[in-house]
């Protein structure tokens, strides 16, 4: 999926939970970074592509290891033992992605390094997609505007 796609299921997933953590400012930005962070692995994603990113591409093919739950697991445990606050966001933000890939065409190899794939019928950047997105941020804008008046 493209970028704004995972960003809006980010932020809707950031509606329905920031009110039950005690940190929300680092849950957010948390949340949003780590949604961001599986496409690095990819040079045609929109922050892929800076070259500070060249020398992992190099290393890991595009939905790899990086584009697994074992992957965001580990780093999740290894960030909640020198920083529990960001941790939760960290995995939730990363996850989030990751089920939104598992939707793709693509898919994804979601317990890496079994060989076994999750994949579905969106085609990254096509109408499915669009109708997708469009439905996520209005329903982002409903919550956020009920979030406010109750």
């Amino acid at each position: 999926m493209l970028l704004r796609t995972h960003l809006a299921f980010a932020i809707l997933v950031i509606v329905l939970f920031v009110q039950h953590v005690n940190s929300k400012m680092i849950f957010i930005g948390m949340v949003l970074l780590a949604t961001i962070l599986p496409d690095l692995d990819t040079c045609f994603s929109s922050w892929g592509r800076h070259l500070i990113f060249r020398p992992l591409q190099f290393f890991v093919k595009h939905r790899g290891v990086i584009h697994s739950f074992t992957f965001v697991t580990v780093i999740s445990i290894i960030l909640a033992m020198f920083w529990p606050v960001g941790s939760l966001g960290f995995f939730t933000g990363y996850s989030v992605h990751l089920i939104c890939d598992s939707f793709t065409k693509e898919g994804i190899q979601p317990f890496w390094p079994l060989k076994g794939k999750s994949r579905g019928f969106v085609a990254t950047g096509g109408r499915i997609e669009d109708s997708i997105f469009v439905g996520v941020v209005l329903l982002d804008v409903l919550l956020i505007i009920l979030n406010l008046v109750f």
